[in-house]
């Protein structure tokens, strides 16, 4: 099932609005648990690289491996990691977070931002996360959680959005209750000592974007993305959708404009195996 962004000529500028919040987020997770100065981490859906210029920016002497399936990214990442790639702290893999094309126990921390909400089985990734973890190595997500979220005013139309964004969901749109799940996820994965963070964040009429990052951003942006398969699913016909964007639209320019929400970081241990009393390591 192909990202809902890959075929949006837009997406590469759209990512790297999100540079100062990943690093905030990736600060308060590694707060959790601290891996060592020189690890070598795998960033699983690495896009243009803007989780991964905090990845460096937060661990100055770890070496990245970054990995992504859409060869549009990774060319911005190319681009934009240059002078890392150069240095030999980076290095950038094209392949699917489903079957990563790693030895097990390979890296020492292995982490994704915003990517496990757009897998249609997060599981499989989690379960290639722990496999090419170090033992005593650390797996480390972080998600947004649309649903926790206040607005105002106009609530009932980002509720109307949610549950449109729940119907698409065997369709191919992006799970935005991701973040609520990670520590089940983590746990069958078979990750121990799991802990979490929450980042929260504030937006209000006299401090909303404006101009070009609104336009790219927001649940407007994801309606517009995922207009042909809510459209071919059947959810919403183009002018439902046009109307839901423009009263999402209109929140932002209001001049009581509220938005309050959180975003939530997982980090967790892969535990040594251990002897289960029947001749088996578990």
């Amino acid at each position: 099932m192909p990202y809902i962004g890959t075929h949006d000529p837009e997406e590469a500028e759209r990512l790297a609005l999100q540079d100062v919040e990943a690093l905030e987020e990736l600060r308060a997770a590694l707060a959790l648990y601290q891996p060592p100065a020189d690890v070598r981490v795998l960033e699983l859906g690495c896009g243009t690289g803007v989780y991964t210029q905090a990845l460096l920016a937060a661990l100055p002497a770890a070496r990245v491996v970054g990995i992504d399936r859409d060869v549009h990214l990774l060319a911005a990442a190319q681009t934009n990691l240059a002078a890392a790639i150069a240095a030999g702290r980076v290095t950038l893999v094209e392949g699917d977070a489903t079957r990563l094309p790693f030895d097990p126990q390979s890296f020492g921390l292995v982490t994704c931002r915003c990517v496990l909400m757009h897998q249609p089985e997060p599981e499989l990734v989690v379960g290639e996360m722990y496999r090419v973890a170090e033992v005593g190595g650390i797996g480390l997500a972080i998600e947004p959680d649309w649903g926790a979220r206040a607005i105002y005013p106009d609530a009932e139309a980002y509720v109307a959005f949610l549950e449109l964004a729940r119907q698409a969901r065997p369709f191919g749109f992006p799970d935005l209750l991701q973040a609520r799940k990670l520590p089940a996820l983590f746990q069958a994965a078979g990750f121990g000592q799991i802990r979490a963070a929450a980042t929260a964040f504030v937006d209000t009429g006299g401090a909303r974007p404006t101009g070009r990052s609104e336009a790219l951003t927001g649940p407007p942006r994801l309606l517009e993305q995922g207009r042909t398969l809510i459209r071919r699913a059947g959810l919403a016909s183009d002018a439902e959708l046009d109307a839901l964007i423009a009263r999402l639209s209109a929140l932002r320019r209001h001049a009581e404009y509220f938005s309050g929400g959180v975003d939530f970081s997982v980090v967790a241990v892969k535990p040594a195996p251990s002897w289960n009393g029947e001749g088996q390591f578990v």
